[in-house]
């Protein structure tokens, strides 16, 4: 009996530990916004983690036999930590989260204004040496030409 009621007490514990690895994950989702698909992606990661996490315990402690009170005491754990602490704890860390992204936001934004300024004027240098490029073309042409009236020239003085 006492084997039984220690395996009830760990159960629950994983119980608790099963809600409070999902109200992490519903904090993150709280704090920044997140598409359906990634909504969905995270929940079938958690839940397969769950169901090895839970396997692992019931193979550890009871050799695999699933008995009737080790699912109870699961569901209990995570029904009592979900009724107690659960809806303070998303609640408050989700806004106090919030908060301090919205901090780093407001921090942020000089370096964001740097960003752009340093954009613009590598942006500007990228447009004055493209407009400079063909006047560089027909310089280089020019030069070419003299050059062959140079020849040309010494050509017809060699000659001459």
């Amino acid at each position: 009996m006492q084997q039984e009621l220690l395996l009830f007490c760990r159960t629950f514990l994983a119980g608790v530990c099963l809600a409070v690895c999902y109200d992490l994950l519903r904090i993150l989702r709280n704090t920044a916004a997140h598409s359906t698909f990634l909504i969905g992606l995270q929940d079938i990661l958690y839940w397969c983690a769950a169901g090895l996490f839970l396997f692992s315990v019931i193979y550890r402690e009871n050799d695999g036999v699933i008995r009737i009170y080790v699912l109870l005491g699961t569901f209990l754990g995570a029904f009592v930590y979900h009724a107690g602490p659960s809806v303070i704890l998303v609640k408050y860390l989700s806004a106090f989260l919030k908060q301090t992204v919205r901090c780093l936001g407001i921090l942020g934004k000089p370096l964001k204004l740097w960003r752009k300024r340093l954009k613009f004027y590598l942006t500007g240098v990228k447009i004055a040496l493209y407009k400079r490029k063909p006047t560089q073309r027909v310089r280089k042409q020019k030069n070419e030409e003299k050059k062959k009236k140079k020849k040309e020239s010494a050509e017809q003085d060699r000659h001459a």
